[in-house]
């Protein structure tokens, strides 16, 4: 019979994701889906979706004894366009991703990673920015000291940006861990004391990224990734307030 005569609908491609076809239906629409890639590729990103939500989930799953007596014989109904189920589904898992500091990517299959350059860059503020008597490791009065004692530990030559027309000056800075190999963090503040961090790391990502927003609480972090490093800048101020610093960050790191 063919397609005009018997095509396969949207809902026939959503229940068949969603292993709710019998087999003689199924296998009309394995045989759609063969003449089909597009609905294919649908029906396989639908079959990974479903599958990562029930990975996700799966840790959480009860039994009781008297879950059977609970259940009731459906009336048949009438199969609906999921979609918009999925849709939702999506943005559940995009903000689960968001809170935990995973990306949707990873969620769908992708392998797990460090822990995010912006947790690592928001924990790092949070410990070092709010200390008082040993915020750094070595003071902005030793710069250049500094400078090449962390990019010697990073294997690479590195700048204390000048943040001064953002109104921040440079405290001084510390070795930290990123991602399990040598990193640095510097530290700036404004007039009344309010301080910034920049973490610099190595990652084996080699692409360069745009810049992305990331919260932990009151602390916003901007980061990037450029030339086989990350950067990250953190603070307890405006969202507009840290761009402006990672401009300029941005522009004094690139290459002369």
């Amino acid at each position: 019979m063919s397609d005009a005569l018997n095509p396969v609908t949207e809902n026939d491609l959503n229940a068949y994701a969603d292993g709710q076809m019998a087999a003689d239906d199924a296998a009309r629409v394995e045989a759609w889906l063969a003449a089909h890639p597009e609905d294919a590729a649908r029906v396989a990103a639908w079959q990974s979706q479903n599958a990562a939500i029930r990975d996700m989930f799966a840790p959480y799953g009860r039994t009781h004894p008297d879950d059977t007596a609970r259940l009731k014989t459906p009336s048949r109904q009438p199969l609906i366009n999921r979609a918009p189920m999925r849709a939702a589904a999506a943005v559940v898992l995009f903000a689960l991703g968001t809170a935990t500091g995973l990306a949707l990517p990873s969620l769908l299959g992708s392998p797990a990673t460090a822990t995010p350059i912006f947790e690592q860059a928001s924990d790092a503020y949070t410990i070092y920015a709010r200390e008082v008597r040993h915020p750094v490791e070595v003071w902005a009065g030793e710069k250049d000291h500094l400078v090449a004692w962390l990019g010697k530990r990073l294997g690479e030559k590195i700048v204390a940006p000048d943040l001064a027309s953002a109104g921040y000056t440079l405290v001084g800075g510390r070795l930290v861990p990123v991602d399990g190999v040598a990193g640095a963090l510097l530290m700036y503040e404004d007039k009344s004391g309010k301080r910034l961090t920049l973490l610099l790391g190595r990652t084996a990502r080699k692409t360069e990224t745009a810049f992305q927003f990331a919260s932990n609480g009151a602390v916003e972090t901007l980061y990037w990734m450029d030339n086989g490093l990350a950067y990250a800048v953190s603070g307890e101020v405006s969202r507009e307030a840290l761009r402006a610093v990672a401009d300029l960050c941005y522009r004094q790191f690139q290459p002369a």
